[in-house]
């Protein structure tokens, strides 16, 4: 072996050296780089969190939507009775308002309590 290559594998070798030292800095940066990608997309402003929260409050939302237009329906119902139906009025005064007609008596019957 002669020196030329002798110093031909030295330079290989410390070329090797370097170029392995290159990509360990790539490696560890792009590494970096993806933990911080990530750990912005969860934690920001409008990132994945609020955007779970969000969506579950959407899901309330949409079932109190639905709760409020069956609500909705039946007062519309009720409120057509009343306009339309004097016998459904005349249930309403007397067991809701409590309201009797000048010649009844009314008659209200207490529970004892046991002790």
């Amino acid at each position: 072996m002669s020196k030329d290559d002798t110093n031909d594998l030295k330079s290989s070798k410390e070329h090797d050296k370097a170029n392995g030292k290159r990509l360990k800095i790539l490696l560890l940066a792009s590494f970096s780089f993806f933990i911080f990608l990530i750990l912005t997309a969860i934690f920001r402003e409008d990132g994945i969190i609020k955007a779970y929260y969000l969506n579950k409050k959407l899901e309330l939302l949409k079932v109190d939507l639905i709760n409020l237009r069956k609500e909705h329906k039946k007062l519309k119902g009720d409120m057509y009775a009343i306009k339309t139906d004097p016998s459904y009025l005349e249930k309403i005064a007397r067991e809701d308002l409590g309201l009797v007609k000048p010649d009844e008596v009314v008659f209200e019957f207490v529970e004892k309590k046991e002790k």
